[in-house]
């Protein structure tokens, strides 16, 4: 759980001590955030004494903003008050029942105030048990990735969705990158360990939309993110081949993917004098300084030459 989710997990001191019973050891645990009550036939009081239960599990528990949650691990008596708010039955699937717990989490922090989803598909066990139970890399096909990014969405503190079908490198982790809110004025090796780094501290699910082999290794980040590759393509973007889309990329620091295109348009003799500037502009960015000056001698404006006197 707490790898999964951003918390912090007082086990031990939720143990049950022998002087102790369930709502003796709920009484302590008034202090936390989220109270997690586990009820088994080893763990629920013999006697339920409603005048005991009631003003610490509803009335101190509210009036001390603590979320109680209630997860059923064995069939044992205990009041039906407690299945009307955040009440899990693991009796028959107790994964399923981590699984939705880790969703409640994920829906509490973000102060939705929405019950977490309840939808499990059977047919995509292996992305869960891969991806969402653990951080993990994974090959599906681009049908089962769009379920399984909408139906776990709420296990994660992001879904990130990375159309790379003909696309480069530098396009598409500029794409994630954007994604991320980072800015990418590196080279694009330089920009790839910048993402990978922060998603390694993040419990994100990256999906790279069928991407060519190169860009997979630069962008699965490891550490608390998963990453699913598609097969085959989902969503398909086209980049505008024109200066003005450059000029886009350049305002945004997107610079990996405003070189590509400017040389692009270089080829092309597209604005070869503008693209040339902007292009001169970002290898002094980078620091190298001998392709600026190829790029001011091959592309000098016209009459920028001086005259000769005699």
């Amino acid at each position: 759980m707490e790898f999964g989710c951003n918390l912090t997990s007082y086990v031990d001191d939720g143990q049950i001590n022998e002087n102790q019973d369930l709502i003796a050891k709920a009484e302590e645990g008034l202090c936390a955030d989220v109270l997690l009550l586990l009820l088994s036939p080893s763990s629920s009081p013999t006697r339920w004494v409603r005048e005991r239960w009631e003003p610490v599990l509803f009335d101190r528990a509210k009036q001390g903003q603590v979320e109680v949650v209630t997860i059923l691990l064995g069939e044992c008596s205990f009041p039906p008050l407690l299945r009307r708010r955040n009440f899990i039955d693991a009796t028959s699937n107790w994964l399923t029942a981590r699984r939705l717990l880790k969703r409640w989490f994920t829906v509490r922090e973000r102060k939705s105030g929405a019950a977490p989803s309840l939808e499990f598909s059977g047919d995509l066990e292996d992305l869960y048990s891969t991806l969402s139970d653990r951080p993990g890399m994974l090959h599906v096909t681009g049908a089962a990735a769009s379920r399984f990014a909408i139906e776990a969405e709420e296990e994660f503190e992001a879904v990130l969705w990375v159309p790379c079908h003909g696309r480069s490198l530098a396009q598409a982790s500029g794409e994630l990158g954007y994604q991320l809110g980072l800015t990418l004025d590196t080279p694009v090796k330089e920009n790839c360990r910048r993402i990978r780094e922060l998603l390694a501290m993040r419990r994100c699910l990256v999906v790279l939309d069928a991407p060519v082999a190169e860009i997979a290794p630069e962008l699965t980040a490891g550490g608390r993110t998963s990453t699913a590759v598609t097969r085959d393509p989902v969503k398909i973007l086209e980049t505008p081949e024109t200066p003005a889309y450059a000029r886009r990329l350049v305002a945004e620091r997107r610079f990996p993917e405003a070189y590509e295109l400017l040389y692009r348009l270089l080829d092309a003799v597209v604005e070869p004098d503008n693209c040339a500037r902007e292009l001169t502009w970002i290898c002094e960015h980078w620091d190298r300084p001998n392709e600026a000056n190829v790029l001011r001698v091959n592309y000098r404006p016209a009459g920028a030459e001086q005259l000769v006197l005699f």
